[in-house]
């Protein structure tokens, strides 16, 4: 229960975050929309700023839905990046330049949640599990451990999301971003 308060108050906010702004919205609002308490909101979240990290917790929920949507017939690599095009295009169409901007400046600061680096999060648990897939099946090397070519990847992905940032989302994220992870990921494939 505790969970899913939590949640809901993530998910309501970001629904608010989209349609009105971070600035504009306010806790009041955010409270209403999640049907919860205020105390409830406090216990999980300082402020509303705090709620900026939570973004992560999105994407995450984003992966859990596209993992169910890959083809199991297609090889890993191909998994990869699909799943990669999918993320890209969701960012691209559904969150705001200023809120990912918002998250990513959230990361440099020491005492954040540094959330985009958490290897526990959902992000880096299905990578790994395809990479290691990859390297189990023979399609991507074992020179590389698996942790490194999805940290390798991760910075690559992230580097791409802040270059897109900093045009204000004026070039597209689907395109040259999306070739260029997949090229660092083709760096560690086996050629048969």
């Amino acid at each position: 229960m505790v969970r899913d308060a939590r949640a809901s108050i993530i998910h309501a906010a970001w629904s608010l975050f989209r349609d009105k702004g971070f600035d504009k919205t306010t806790i009041d609002e955010i409270i209403e929309k999640a049907g919860t308490a205020k105390g409830t909101f406090y216990h999980h979240f300082q402020g509303k700023s705090a709620l900026l990290g939570t973004l992560s917790d999105l994407f995450d929920d984003k992966y859990h839905e596209l993992e169910h949507q890959l083809d199991p017939e297609s090889s890993v690599v191909a998994q990869i990046k699909w799943l990669n095009v999918q993320f890209f295009d969701y960012i691209e169409r559904s969150v705001p330049v200023e809120m990912l901007s918002a998250l990513l400046a959230s990361q440099l600061n020491p005492r954040g949640d540094r959330s985009l680096v958490n290897q526990k999060r959902y992000y880096f648990a299905i990578h790994r599990k395809l990479v290691s897939k990859g390297q189990e099946n023979g399609e991507i090397t074992t020179d590389t451990s698996a942790h490194d070519i999805v940290r390798l990847y991760a910075i690559t992905e992230r580097s791409m999301l802040y270059d897109w940032c900093l045009y204000q989302g004026s070039q597209p994220l689907v395109g040259e971003p999306t070739r260029i992870v997949a090229e660092t990921l083709e760096r560690y494939v086996i050629r048969q």
